[in-house]
């Protein structure tokens, strides 16, 4: 099968139709990539769809509803993707550099597709974001952007197998904001160059053992409680000055000596 293109607002019920029906032929029948052009509008409904790690590019709108559309490969957001209460499963890359409009749905970025390593990239703004893995995935966040969480947070991996989350620049904080009224769920993750900017939630607040994680380094307001304290700032003082003070301590204690010598 050849990209989806629904061209026109009166052909969406039929070729969602011919999605539902392509995505059940067997395997290596389906398209490798799903395109949504400009203009186009696919609407999910209540449905679920598998698109078995085919890619999808959103140029148009994608319309997800109350549905499910599981095993999206690469999510390439040009145009529109509107989640209303639906979930959606990404096993590659999300792209957005277009807009998202997360509902109260769920973005789940999965194993699926046997991917070993992902990226984020552009801003979203989810309500629900699920991040987990069962064999030691690497996400990487792009370095100087925020991705925000509305609702809830779920970082997870597995004994053993930790869920690496980093930023695409060593060295580089990627942000990942959790509102301050958000849920998390954090266990067995490998956490290198992330912030958690203020005005959100700190995460993962205590140890890192605490978490079964770990702690590699240049994260902000990550796996502690409170700021690192600050050390005791000495004043200084010029040469002069420190002389016109000794001075000063010298006379002082004359003037004491002699009054306790005096009769």
């Amino acid at each position: 099968m050849g990209n989806v293109d629904c061209q026109r607002r009166r052909r969406v019920r039929r070729c969602a139709a011919v999605v539902l029906v392509a995505f059940a032929l067997p395997a290596g029948a389906f398209a490798q990539t799903v395109s949504i052009e400009p203009g186009a509008r696919w609407i999910v409904g209540d449905g679920v769809v598998d698109l078995d790690c085919a890619a999808v590019n959103v140029a148009g709108a994608l319309d997800a509803q109350d549905g499910r559309v599981d095993g999206i490969g690469d999510l390439d957001i040009a145009g529109q993707v509107t989640a209303t209460t639906a979930a959606l499963e990404v096993g590659g890359n999300w792209n957005n550099h277009g807009s998202f409009l997360a509902g109260s749905g769920t973005v789940r970025l999965s194993d699926r597709c046997d991917q070993a390593a992902a990226s984020i990239r552009g801003t979203t703004t989810f309500s629900t974001l699920r991040i987990d893995s069962a064999r030691a995935k690497a996400y990487r966040f792009e370095a100087g952007t925020t991705q925000s969480v509305a609702q809830a947070l779920q970082l997870t991996g597995a004994a053993g197998q930790y869920l690496a989350i980093g930023s695409t620049q060593a060295g580089t904080r990627a942000g990942l904001a959790l509102s301050t009224g958000g849920t998390q769920q954090i266990a067995w993750v490998n956490v290198a160059d992330m912030a958690a900017p203020e005005g959100s939630a700190w995460l993962a607040p205590g140890r890192p053992e605490d978490f079964h994680s770990v702690d590699s380094g240049n994260n902000l307001r990550w796996f502690q409680t409170a700021e690192p304290a600050q050390p005791a700032q000495v004043p200084t003082t010029s040469g002069g000055a420190l002389l016109v003070l000794l001075l000063g301590l010298g006379l002082l204690g004359r003037h004491r000596l002699r009054r306790q010598l005096t009769p």
